[in-house]
């Protein structure tokens, strides 16, 4: 996840504000989000863009860190994502 984050970070930064694209269901799909749910995934990266893409820190680590925080508060993500 790091390295795909990593490579691909201006792009899921793009589509994260858009809410939804190719990188960005690639990325769920490694995170571990089922396809049924990837739509509430998407919802979730475009309403919290701006604390996931913070401008001071914007680094694909610290993205992932506050992906993953996010999606614990996330009542279906949380449950859909436990297993991983």
């Amino acid at each position: 996840m790091n390295a795909f984050a990593s490579l691909n970070f201006e792009n899921l930064s793009q589509e994260m504000a858009q809410g939804g694209g190719e990188h960005l269901a690639s990325l769920a799909t490694l995170i571990g989000v089922p396809a049924e749910h990837q739509a509430e995934f998407f919802a979730l990266t475009q309403e919290k863009y701006t604390s996931l893409i913070q401008s001071g820190e914007a680094s694909p680590t610290a993205l992932l860190k506050a992906l993953n925080a996010a999606m614990a508060e996330h009542p279906v993500l949380a449950k859909a994502t436990a297993a991983r």
